[in-house]
């Protein structure tokens, strides 16, 4: 299967593979991260809004 791909090209291909991944979940990361800000302080706001 990987006989055509030798140790360098495989290792490059990993790389930029495991590259990838990592940006994704960074970006993914810091999405979840906003939106929960955002809700936390949207509910604040709800909450402060009852207050007398």
């Amino acid at each position: 299967m990987f006989s055509a791909v030798g140790g360098a090209h495989l290792f490059i291909l990993l790389a930029g593979w495991l590259v990838a991944l990592a940006v994704i979940g960074l970006v993914v990361y810091f999405v979840v991260r906003l939106a929960v800000l955002h809700a936390l302080k949207a509910h604040t706001r709800w909450v402060d809004g009852g207050k007398p």
